[in-house]
């Protein structure tokens, strides 16, 4: 029964989306939604039994999270259309710019259907391979961000485990008191300063001007060029790029896709991807910072794992929704497949740090904890539900050992505290100075 119950769970959380997987693909960056799963086989090596995940997600494919991009655009070619200097390209495009306006009015920023299924579709996969840990009335606990997107997001996983298995005991909540784990890009002050207006700008203001020429885009929708100011013609083609890369989210059908050659998707691509790299990642001009901030939400993965370990907790899975922001860093922070890379040039970023294959709609970091048949603890990372490496080593890739694993995270931890407290000195030091 429990199989006919579960063939119905893979038609209602789909092993895949379509939406988005065609056309732009990866040059949506960080709005690209979540990669198709090709191979969803999982098989436990030598004896190797699950007894636990920790695991933290993204939120879902969501629609945009204002209409700050389409009124630019529209405003822009509006006034065009009052000196009829449009193009029919333009006319068709400003109808279709007010169709999407009125279609998203009431959901920006909320989860869409897509993101629903994204999450169901993780949660179906994560029942199948790991049956034994949500079995009879294992506990599981479950915590999000306050914002709706991720609630939402938490509760269309959720759904899909309890749509599985009823008798699951689920802890639930979100909320504001997660902020330090799951937000902490909003509690640093240093971070919310280097974010807001740190030396990374100017490197990426400059990089948009190398990469984007609007002439050859506004062309396409002006009759007269020129009319708009270089500003104006930057701000407009950017925008129009942000809503093309969001439509997939969003399951509207409308598609901007053609709008855009395939290489100045490859460049709108590099412009995003740099931005993401040096606001939210490793980049040598962020020394850090906006990795290390990170780490209480790492300390908290140890404890937790620790917990069940040491025989103090009976949860066996511990299910987290947040952020791009929050992902993006934290992998950093582990090391993961070499995410926290240094790049110095802003042209060579794009070769050695994709911003897709770490932190698409739904992203999600499991760590899955075994036993070996002799007792002893090993641990697999996956990102983005493909096995992931360390910057460590092992003799059963993909498992590491656990005491070699929270040794070199701890260090990890430990260096992010330096980090910390090195730049706090610094400021009081320049404080002082400037009085």
């Amino acid at each position: 029964m429990k199989e006919l119950l579960f063939i119905g769970i893979l038609m209602f959380c789909p092993v895949s989306i379509i939406w988005g997987q065609a056309g732009i693909q990866q040059y949506a960056g960080t709005a690209m939604p979540y990669p198709v799963v090709k191979d969803s086989s999982v098989i436990s090596q030598d004896g190797m039994v699950p007894f636990y995940m920790n695991h933290l997600g993204r939120h879902g494919a969501r629609f945009p999270t204002s209409g700050k991009a389409l009124s630019k655009v529209k405003g822009i070619l509006i006034a065009a259309q009052q000196e009829n200097r449009l193009t029919t390209a333009g006319v068709s495009l400003l109808s279709t710019l007010q169709h999407l306006s009125e279609a998203f009015e009431g959901k920006w920023g909320n989860l869409s259907v897509v993101g629903e299924l994204e999450q169901q579709g993780i949660a179906g996969r994560m029942i199948e391979h790991y049956p034994q840990l949500f079995s009879d009335s294992a506990e599981i606990e479950a915590i999000a961000t306050y914002v709706p997107r991720c609630i939402h997001s938490m509760d269309a996983f959720l759904a899909c485990m309890t749509q599985y298995n009823s008798s699951l005991r689920i802890q639930r909540s979100e909320g504001r008191q997660y902020n330090g784990i799951l937000r902490f890009f909003d509690l640093n002050k240093s971070y919310v300063e280097y974010k807001e207006k740190g030396d990374w700008l100017p490197i990426y203001e400059n990089f948009v001007r190398k990469k984007i020429a609007p002439a050859p885009i506004m062309k396409n929708f002006f009759l007269e060029s020129g009319q708009e100011t270089d500003q104006e013609a930057e701000e407009f083609v950017m925008a129009l790029f942000s809503i093309a890369a969001i439509l997939p989210d969003t399951g509207d059908l409308t598609n901007l896709d053609g709008l855009f050659t395939i290489n100045e998707w490859a460049d709108y691509w590099q412009t995003q991807n740099l931005r993401q790299y040096m606001s939210k990642s490793s980049a040598p001009v962020g020394k850090m910072l906006p990795v290390v901030i990170a780490w209480p939400l790492l300390a908290e993965f140890i404890h937790s794992t620790n917990e069940v370990i040491d025989g103090k907790s009976d949860i066996r899975a511990n299910f987290r929704f947040a952020h791009a922001e929050t992902v993006i860093p934290f992998v950093a922070l582990m090391g993961i497949e070499k995410t926290d890379v240094q790049v110095s040039i802003a042209d060579s970023v794009f070769r050695y740090w994709k911003d897709y294959e770490i932190s698409p709609m739904a992203a999600n970091v499991q760590w899955v904890f075994y036993h070996d048949k002799d007792r002893e603890i090993w641990v697999k990372i996956l990102l983005n539900e493909r096995e992931a490496t360390l910057p460590i080593s092992t003799s059963r890739f993909p498992y590491y050992q656990w005491k070699t694993v929270c040794t070199y995270l701890n260090e990890r931890i430990e260096m992010a505290k330096e980090v910390l407290l090195k730049r706090e000195k610094l400021k009081v030091v320049s404080s002082y100075t400037q009085h």
